[in-house]
């Protein structure tokens, strides 16, 4: 069961915006991500990238990946966002009808499941990038960090 969290958490770490600090020396890194300050969790992030000793070409190649599909995952979250609020209002609604309700209710589930499915691309994208070694790292790392993805599986570990 925990290796089905470990794709949501990767692509969630590797996809979703905060300030992701990865080192390509001892003296110079990369980041991800722009921030003005680092959070505690995106602190986190970093150190459990850092672990997993990215290459300078692994960083570029999940930096490219990360770019490509950034746009259409803000896209997405934005849009299930306002689906989500549309359902809401609808439900306090004293004026829609059960049928409103599920056919929103049908949207919202879809566009989730579109926005997973992105998610799910992202992350097999830059699975290709890591080698069999940081695969393993990672899903040691999850297992000690505990609670990974809250619960939303998505298949079998890397």
């Amino acid at each position: 069961m925990l290796y089905r969290s470990v794709p949501v958490m990767i692509a969630l770490l590797l996809t979703v915006g905060g300030a992701i600090t990865l080192p390509i020396s001892t003296s110079a890194c990369i980041t991800l991500a722009q921030a003005d300050t680092q959070s505690p969790r995106s602190a986190r992030k970093e150190n459990w990238l850092q672990e997993l000793n990215l290459s300078k070409e692994q960083i570029q190649k999940i930096q490219a990946i990360r770019r490509q599909y950034q746009d259409r995952l803000t896209q997405q979250r934005q849009s299930v966002k306002q689906a989500q609020q549309a359902l809401k209002d609808l439900m306090a609604s004293g004026d829609a009808s059960s049928e409103q309700i599920r056919q929103k209710f049908n949207q919202v589930q879809t566009m989730q499941q579109t926005l997973a499915d992105t998610r799910m691309e992202s992350m097999l994208a830059i699975r290709t990038v890591l080698t069999v070694e940081q695969r393993q790292k990672m899903t040691e790392l999850m297992r000690q960090r505990g609670k990974p993805g809250r619960g939303r599986g998505m298949g079998a570990g890397l």
